[in-house]
């Protein structure tokens, strides 16, 4: 039987700096939207793909507390 590593890891993760995100604006329906544009084979893909979660959390968020003011 294969024997398996495994690695805990305690605190956040360091996946390096991400490289400057890329953005491409579409017409949807009349609005504009701004994608992020995040590249597969970048070598440093895994920063990349955490930042523009992060970006997504922070519109997010933003949305919610605009939504809870108006009401």
């Amino acid at each position: 039987m294969a024997t398996q590593l495994i690695e805990l890891v305690d605190g956040p993760l360091d996946t390096g700096k991400p490289s400057k995100p890329k953005f491409r604006t579409v017409r949807k329906d009349g609005q504009i939207v701004k994608l992020r544009i995040v590249d597969a084979d970048s070598p440093n893909f895994s920063a990349d793909l955490t930042a523009s979660f992060q970006a997504n959390i922070r519109r997010a968020r933003k949305e919610n507390r605009e939504i809870e003011d108006d009401s």
